[in-house]
């Protein structure tokens, strides 16, 4: 993973920090253990990336909860999720491998369910501090004195700017 120290806007709140191992899920208000560890899978299985650890894709889900206890009609289109896909084959979608987790997915990809939580995963997963870290973009720099001075003024492609500005 990256070198790179990522910042986010120091008046953002900080990311969330869940336990690790499965007592997680206690930080949850309305998802239980099955749809919270579904969801985690499906955030995966959407968005598989080596060397992302579980706490991120974790984060994405807490994030999901917080929205579903704040609007009940997430909170059913979430829950219409983990139906279509745990009904799409004889085993739990949890259970099931990559290939036939994608293949689950792909089957219900036009639904408004796969919708919610494709979107607001990227949404939750890519404004996480940690991802930005691992991906390499160190995020917000107006704490840090902005870019140009910073090793960002290198443009050697454009002509230099008109004298005075």
């Amino acid at each position: 993973m990256s070198a790179i120290t990522a910042h986010k806007d120091p008046k953002l709140p900080p990311a969330v920090q869940l336990p690790e191992g499965p007592d997680w899920v206690n930080s949850l208000t309305l998802f239980d253990a099955h749809v919270a560890e579904t969801l985690v899978a499906v955030v995966r299985t959407l968005y598989p990336h080596e060397g992302l650890p579980e706490r991120v894709y974790r984060r994405t889900v807490f994030q999901f909860d917080t929205m579903a206890a704040k609007a009940p009609g997430a909170a059913q289109t979430f829950a219409e999720l983990i139906d279509l896909l745990d009904g799409a084959t004889s085993l739990p979608f949890i259970e099931l491998t990559e290939s036939y987790r994608v293949r689950a997915l792909k089957g219900i990809e036009e639904s408004t369910a796969f919708r919610l939580v494709q979107r607001s995963a990227v949404r939750f997963l890519y404004d996480d501090i940690e991802v930005w870290q691992a991906f390499g973009y160190e995020g917000a720099s107006v704490q840090l004195g902005g870019y140009v001075n910073r090793g960002f003024n290198d443009l050697d492609w454009l002509p230099d700017p008109p004298p005075g500005v």
